[in-house]
């Protein structure tokens, strides 16, 4: 990790998200018309997880996560 990153992360409220087997499967489970492996499993942890994914790619109204932008 870059120098001081925890410390600005913990100053900032900040923390990480970790992925599990289960996000794995979610995103491998999705509708094979969207391929990029990275989208999925980012559709994957924000559904599960029931975060908002902050995104402006309209390719994610496939998934069944909610986005913001």
């Amino acid at each position: 990790m870059i120098p001081r990153f925890r410390e600005m992360r913990d100053e900032r409220g900040f923390h990480l998200l970790t992925l599990s087997v289960d996000h794995g499967l979610r995103a491998g489970g999705y509708p094979a018309s969207h391929r990029d492996p990275f989208d999925r499993l980012l559709a994957a942890q924000a559904e599960l997880d029931e975060l908002i994914l902050l995104t402006r790619d309209s390719a994610f109204a496939e998934f069944p996560c909610e986005t913001l932008w």
